[in-house]
């Protein structure tokens, strides 16, 4: 009887896991090829380096008109929120199908980030 007690006890705290992990999903993308990334997401700025393919990350913020945001997992003691992020375009090779759950976010708001942690 009290294997029975346990066993129940053990499938109501798996069921609590699996419905907190479902509510906040994390969206990833990892490259298939070399991609061009930006320190803002406007490809009249200059590109700050390239994302090598096979390294998965997590997607922290998308724009309205397709740029993505990710931390690139480098040093940045300075900056905080979204200056933290590199930002790439959208394009028919990297489209993750999770982006609904990314916050959206406008270029106004990066370079309002950027000010903040004393960025040019």
């Amino acid at each position: 009887m009290n294997t029975k007690k346990t066993l129940i006890l053990m499938l109501i705290v798996l069921a609590i896991s699996l419905l907190a992990t479902s509510c906040n999903p994390t969206c990833t993308f990892t490259a298939h090829y070399q991609v061009e990334i930006y320190r803002v997401p406007d490809a009249s700025t200059p590109v700050w380096g390239v994302e090598a393919p096979g390294y998965p990350h997590t997607i922290d913020a998308r724009t309205a008109d397709g740029w993505i945001g990710y931390d690139p997992g480098v040093a940045q003691a300075p900056n905080v929120g979204l200056a933290r992020n590199r930002y790439f375009q959208l394009n028919a090779i990297v489209t993750p199908s999770c982006l609904a759950s990314v916050p959206l976010v406008t270029i106004a708001d990066v370079e309002a980030d950027i000010a903040a942690s004393g960025g040019p």
